[in-house]
């Protein structure tokens, strides 16, 4: 039985050079994109339709559709524990933090936290 229960959290840039960690979820809709041998061109295809989807969100200032990008970071939750005299640690969950890139300006704003990569995917067909 687990005596100690600790919490860790961190970030990974999520970009077309994007590589899992051993500990990321496999469930994990990211993870699974950045697997292969087209994990590149899968990420540059996921990266490249959440940035038109925004840009198409945000069309009164931007006649071309290419002003805005998304910069994505992955923040995961683990849990630590020892159990059998062995240090284990468990995935709890994954989520994107997005920052705003106006490329007029060069404005950056800070975006949500919180969203699961599947909401992004969910209703785009990107293979």
């Amino acid at each position: 039985m687990a005596d100690a229960l600790n919490f860790s959290i961190s970030t990974t840039r999520f970009d077309e050079n994007y590589s899992p960690s051993t500990n990321s979820r496999t469930t994990t809709n990211f993870a699974n994109l950045a697997r292969g041998e087209r994990r590149e061109e899968n990420l540059r295809n996921a990266l490249t339709m959440i940035n038109r989807r925004f840009n198409s969100l945000a069309h009164w200032d931007n006649p071309q559709g290419d002003r805005y990008s998304l910069e994505l970071e992955i923040i995961s939750a683990n849990v630590h524990f020892s159990a059998d005299n062995t240090d284990q640690q468990f995935p709890l969950l994954e989520v994107l933090e997005t920052t705003i890139v106006d490329k007029l300006t060069g404005t950056r704003s800070q975006g949500m936290v919180g969203n699961n990569f599947s909401s992004y995917v969910r209703d785009y067909d990107f293979s």
